[in-house]
């Protein structure tokens, strides 16, 4: 334990308010080995596959390129086609 003239010390010098953590409890990594399911959102699936293409196309330096491929299949897109679809071959061209 530190005596208040230490806390004083420290404060001063740092500027900032000083405390003491304790620690409750720890347990071992092995102690601990719950397997989590990674969470997947059937609704966002589709738009993440999109930005992944996006993503891409800047990484590539390829998004302009990309954006006139888009508006080219938008122009004879069928009315059923979902954006992941358009995105897709316009990525293709």
């Amino acid at each position: 334990m530190l005596k208040q003239e230490a806390y004083e010390k420290v404060s001063e010098v740092f500027g900032t308010i000083v405390g003491v953590a304790t620690v409750v409890g720890m347990l071992d990594l092995e102690d601990k080995k719950e397997v989590t399911e990674p969470v997947t959102f059937k609704k966002f699936s589709d738009e993440i596959d999109v930005n992944m293409i996006i993503n891409k196309a800047i990484d590539n330096g390829k998004y302009k390129e990309l954006q006139k491929n888009l508006y080219k299949h938008n122009l004879k897109r069928h009315p059923k086609a979902k954006e992941l679809t358009i995105y897709k071959r316009a990525w293709e061209d």
